[in-house]
């Protein structure tokens, strides 16, 4: 008994620490992503689509860093209700409003049948974020990724995953000219 009752004191007593550090850290940044996915909850009354082992994914990323990826979420969305004439302008009113000033817009694209996308960017580091979002019709998708540009780069001049190269050429040695790799070799003569 006493010791549960040390364990609640010290809980509590972290926990007022912790509230504390928090308070003094000033306000909390605000989540795009979060921001831009509970707008669409809200104001379009989407159903989020569920993505099957998405947390398997996000754990082979962040363990396995593919392409320079660090991390990334998806998040789905179908039957949006909302009127094609004004989406636009209130998805551009969302994403000023969620995205501070450390935060560039790459593009905006529509096209005539009303599909939409709008992608934002800032540096992190030696990182970089992406923020996209796309609506089609009444399916719309919100995707945050963060990655090292210099290793897309690498992987870019020389795609390799797992160690298994993606090029379509065979790797000739420095030594070798494409000639001598391709000559057959010489035939031995027997005594």
């Amino acid at each position: 008994m006493l010791l549960r009752k040390r364990i609640f004191i010290a809980s509590l007593l972290v926990l007022f620490v912790l509230n504390f550090t928090v308070a003094a850290a000033g306000p909390r940044k605000t989540n795009e992503y979060k921001s831009v996915v509970q707008h669409l909850k809200t104001k379009y009354r989407a159903k989020k689509v569920k993505i099957p082992f998405m947390w398997l994914a996000r754990f082979a990323v962040t363990m396995a860093r593919p392409v320079g990826v660090k991390s990334f979420s998806v998040t789905l969305f179908e039957d949006l209700k909302f009127s094609r004439e004004t989406v636009d302008k209130e998805m551009q009113a969302v994403l000023k409003n969620s995205f501070n000033a450390e935060w560039s817009p790459i593009f905006r694209a529509r096209t005539a049948e009303g599909q939409q996308a709008y992608m934002y960017m800032r540096e992190d580091g030696k990182n970089v974020r992406i923020a996209l979002v796309t609506i089609d019709k009444e399916n719309a998708a919100v995707i945050r990724a963060t990655f090292s540009p210099d290793k897309l780069a690498e992987f870019i001049n020389d795609p390799k995953i797992f160690g298994i190269s993606l090029n379509d050429t065979k790797e000739v040695k420095k030594d070798e000219t494409p000639a001598a790799a391709a000559a057959p070799a010489p035939a031995k003569t027997l005594p």
